[in-house]
């Protein structure tokens, strides 16, 4: 089971969104290539992580475990790139 960060956002944006289609539009990729990628992600787990309803979609529990971890791994890499940006800016050394 691999997934990158632009799954991690994916996810995070569709659950934000409760929908593929808008959650799609945030993480600039179109609806085919998100729909994959949640697809991709459902068969490497074995378990749904949506319930797609008429007016979007609903995490399933996997899917809500998923956002958070994937919230937690988004959030500690924006903090590394802040710790590394002082390095790049001669802030630290």
């Amino acid at each position: 089971m691999r997934f990158d960060l632009v799954d991690l956002r994916l996810v995070v944006n569709v659950v934000e969104a409760a929908s593929i289609t808008h959650g799609a539009a945030r993480s600039g990729m179109a609806l085919a290539s998100a729909s994959e990628r949640i697809r991709d992600m459902e068969q490497a787990l074995g378990t749904p992580l949506f319930e797609r309803k008429r007016r979007g979609v609903i995490p399933t529990p996997a899917g809500t475990a998923l956002v958070h971890h994937a919230r937690i791994v988004t959030q500690q890499i924006e903090l590394m790139r802040g710790d590394l940006d002082q390095y790049a800016k001669g802030l630290r050394g």
